[in-house]
């Protein structure tokens, strides 16, 4: 028990919950059974990458963004070296990874050459396909990592470790800190510093020797890039909305939806897993061919994610009891954390639809919640996580 407060006061520090008002350890889980398929899955992403390395990937992805950012500045994209780098180095592990995510991307660099796509609109699609293949190739190597940890080979885990650090470094922290800035989100309630806390405490774990709190530590990381993903598609239904009502060029607003729909790839299985058909509506409604930027409300997009991350979390709300209730209070405490980690993604949508005061109270509770779980305590941790169901029902 000394060791799982020594990783949680780590959460402390990177002050997901300390908006709260008190100490708390609102960070990660691996996921429940609901979510078993979709690990699994991710965990062959590794198998048939191409033969390149990740290193040149993420090279080749630095330079194709840099090229289609040209357009910021009024200038000319190269689309055929886009193309080309991206066939050449990166085409092969995206269609190993998720070739959904593939077809996104070639789509778009086709519509380009045949001049049937708007260049914005497919700069986007390119920009944001390529970082959900990184997304998804980051889940598959916390996968490799765990499994490295788990067997006691520290030297395999560092790797993996170290191979998601420079994904997050290139790809994963500079969205992020976008994220923070267009939020407002500064201190513990940083994304970024949440993801390198994250990191931070994954290499304890694998230090420390500590398979359990790796898997802890593996959520702040991977469930902040989420968060990250999650909040920059709903402020785009924001923005298209606002821009919309104001007059904007309808390319423009398509623009906006082909970012939205690019950041959804990345997070649209795990959300399926809570409910398929608000993510189908989702996808709809970022996909400019199939629906208008006039016809996107906000209220809509944030009441579709709402209802999909609220059955998340009441699955794992299950699960972490289900698991307590075993003595398997290991399992339980991810469980609560990730758990937690959607409750606190979901923190605007929580002050807009039920307001500041009990907003707070839900995220007090949560932290309580896993205090509770990590303690083994069956029947307290029960009415706390029952309390906190109950409060996201209106959500759901």
């Amino acid at each position: 028990m000394k060791k799982r407060l020594k990783v949680a006061s780590l959460f402390i520090t990177a002050g997901l919950l300390a908006a709260c008002g008190n100490s708390s350890n609102e960070d990660t889980t691996t996921a429940p059974k609901k979510e078993k398929t979709e690990q699994t899955s991710e965990t062959n992403t590794n198998a048939g990458i191409a033969a390149t390395t990740l290193k040149d990937e993420l090279t080749i992805f630095s330079s194709i963004k840099a090229e289609l950012d040209k357009a910021k500045e009024g200038q000319t994209i190269d689309w055929k070296m886009v193309t080309t780098s991206y066939e050449s180095k990166l085409k092969g592990g995206v269609t190993t990874a998720a070739p959904e995510i593939d077809e996104v991307i070639s789509s778009a660099l086709a519509g380009v050459e045949s001049k049937d796509l708007d260049e914005n609109v497919a700069r986007q699609l390119v920009d944001k396909g390529i970082q959900s293949y990184f997304y998804k190739l980051q889940k598959s190597t916390q996968a490799t990592a765990e499994e490295a940890v788990v067997a006691g080979k520290t030297d395999e885990a560092t790797a993996a470790l170290s191979d998601i650090k420079e994904m997050s470094k290139t790809v994963f922290i500079p969205t992020a800190e976008k994220r923070d800035a267009s939020y407002g989100f500064k201190n513990e309630d940083s994304i970024a510093q949440a993801i390198n806390s994250g990191l931070t405490a994954q290499e304890e774990a694998i230090t420390a020797k500590k398979a359990a709190d790796f898997n802890v530590a593996k959520q702040l990381t991977d469930k902040s890039i989420y968060r990250s993903f999650y909040l920059a598609a709903l402020g785009y239904a924001q923005k298209i909305e606002d821009g919309a009502k104001a007059g904007t060029d309808e390319k423009e607003l398509q623009m906006e939806q082909a970012e939205g729909y690019g950041f959804l790839l990345a997070i649209e299985e795990s959300l399926a897993g809570g409910d398929e058909a608000a993510v189908a509506k989702l996808k709809e409604l970022y996909d400019f061919s199939k629906t208008k930027p006039a016809d996107v409300q906000f209220k809509e997009v944030e009441s579709l994610f709402a209802k999909a991350l609220t059955e998340k979390i009441d699955g794992y709300h299950e699960e972490a009891q289900e698991a307590l209730e075993k003595k398997e209070v290991d399992t339980a405490r991810v469980e609560a954390m990730e758990a937690n980690m959607f409750v606190i993604a979901m923190k605007p949508t929580l002050e807009n639809r039920l307001g500041k005061e009990k907003a707070q109270t839900i995220l007090t509770d949560a932290n309580a919640w896993y205090t509770l779980v990590e303690k083994g305590d069956v029947k307290a941790a029960e009415q706390t996580g029952d309390r906190i169901v109950d409060a996201l029902e209106p959500l759901n």
